[in-house]
């Protein structure tokens, strides 16, 4: 499997192997009696062995999802031969009742999408007279982890599974050995100090990855990367299932500009009314976009691959989505918000972490006039044509090859302290707000850092960085597309 060199040494991790991701993506392959999937065919040809006559069928059974621990309410059940349907209740109950003996239920539901299955599928026991305890259910947690991830599944907080597939924009080709990752933060229990964590994973032959050890709950960033190709920065979350499945797609990471798709949608509010006026954003576009009175906006010169849409409008509550811009036939985007409290005066606020992150610039290019700072964005580093010339370029700072290292793109950051004396010090580095070691400084491709904080030394600073200063030298604040997702 080859590795990715933009995202670091990715050797030492468990892979997954194709029939191992093939599995997961299909996870009903779990359960006795599955099938891979549903085709017209299958179920032309159950419906013409119904014709025979045959004594009437009643089956009775719940549907239950595992993963959640609560029984799939609103379930739709589907039963052959036969074709009869019916909607599983609020506790996941139902009743089929067919003219001939039921064989086979397949179960259908948004949350089994969700989370890569597509649908459950259960055979008749054999020898059975009366069906009365059908149970339909997801495998449990410790069997995926089991089945997919090759182990037993870990105490603590980090057991969920993020499963999917990485393609190109055509939406036809798969994509291999692409590295998938992922990041979030910790509180580390002792200090209450924040630490970046990441799990990784690489794309098997069929474009399929599995990647263990995520927060079971809570809100991540991934990144699909390969030697050429690459997503945007993506914010998922786990909340009610610890499994779920984000199909990437990858695109072309220096693509023409003039060729890059346009984007159509509409903004709707929870009655499904238009939301007019709402702002709307998307990940590699610097300006954002308003809605008209329907509702309705376009997005023209939008980068493709896997992009994070952000919408908000007064009165409703902002939100963030996946949109998978593709070459061609993008479906057009549909962003529902929720009504949220509206409170005199505040309208003027930004929500978005885009908009904050603008204003922060804002307040970094006033500092760099006052000699306090200095940023160094994407186009500074595009234009010195390597990070380390960009940053060769800023006062105060002396950028040496590391210690051991022959690859001057590997390079240690030095500074003059608050007083710029003639000794240099060993700058403190971060990496999206929180410390990191050099090594975990050049494991992240230049492609993906979006700005960089240079502070004379911590007295300079801001004071939520100042905790992390190791001594009175210069402070080098890295963002990635990851700390400053939209």
């Amino acid at each position: 499997m080859p590795s990715d060199p933009r995202v670091g040494n990715l050797t030492g991790m468990s892979l997954p192997s194709g029939s191992r991701a093939a599995a997961l993506i299909a996870l009903a392959a779990l359960l006795p009696g599955a099938t891979a999937a549903w085709s017209p065919s299958a179920h032309a040809a159950s419906r013409r062995a119904s014709i025979a006559p045959a004594a009437p069928d009643t089956v009775r059974g719940v549907v239950f999802d595992s993963l959640a621990n609560a029984p799939l309410a609103d379930a739709f059940i589907f039963a052959e031969p036969g074709g009869v349907s019916v909607t599983a209740d609020s506790l996941g109950r139902f009743t089929l009742v067919g003219e001939a003996t039921i064989t086979r239920l397949t179960v259908y539901h948004p949350a089994l999408d969700e989370i890569g299955l597509g649908a459950l599928v259960v055979a008749r026991p054999e020898g059975v007279a009366r069906w009365d305890s059908a149970v339909a259910a997801t495998p449990s947690l410790a069997t995926i982890w089991e089945r997919v991830c090759r182990a037993e599944m870990p105490a603590g907080e980090n057991r969920g599974v993020l499963v999917g597939s990485a393609r190109l924009p055509d939406d036809r080709t798969r994509v291999a050995g692409a590295a998938i990752r992922v990041q979030w933060e910790e509180i580390l229990p002792r200090t209450r100090l924040r630490q970046l964590e990441e799990r990784d994973a690489v794309t098997d032959s069929t474009g399929g990855y599995a990647v263990c050890g995520v927060p079971a709950m809570g809100d991540m960033a991934m990144i699909g990367l390969s030697t050429e190709l690459q997503s945007g920065a993506l914010q998922v979350a786990l909340e009610q299932r610890p499994l779920r499945r984000v199909d990437l797609v990858l695109a072309p990471a220096d693509g023409p500009v003039d060729r890059w798709p346009t984007i159509v949608g509409r903004v709707i509010g929870p009655d499904q009314q238009p939301v007019p006026n709402a702002e709307v954003a998307i990940d590699g576009v610097d300006s954002a976009v308003v809605a008209g009175a329907d509702g309705r906006f376009t997005i023209a010169k939008v980068p493709p691959g896997s992009r994070m849409l952000a919408a908000q409008a007064a009165g409703y509550v902002a939100m963030a989505q996946q949109v998978d811009v593709l070459f061609e036939g993008t479906p057009e985007v549909i962003v529902a918000l929720d009504r949220g409290l509206a409170i005199a005066g505040l309208e003027g606020i930004a929500v978005t972490e885009r908009r904050v992150i603008r204003r922060d610039r804002e307040e970094f290019e006033a500092r760099r006039a006052e000699g306090i700072a200095t940023f160094v964005d994407t186009t500074a580093i595009r234009e010195a044509g390597s990070l380390r010339a960009a940053l060769a370029a800023v006062p105060g700072l002396e950028l040496r090859t590391a210690p051991g290292e022959t690859d001057e793109a590997r390079f240690a950051i030095y500074g003059y302290g608050r007083n710029l004396g003639v000794t240099t010090c060993r700058a403190t580095v971060l990496v999206d707000g929180l410390p990191a070691t050099l090594a975990e400084l050049h494991a992240i491709s230049a492609e993906q850092f979006a700005a960089v904080e240079v502070y004379r030394s911590e007295a300079y600073a801001p004071a939520r960085f100042g905790e992390f200063v190791q001594s009175d030298c210069a402070l080098v604040i890295f963002w990635t597309q990851f700390g400053l997702r939209p």
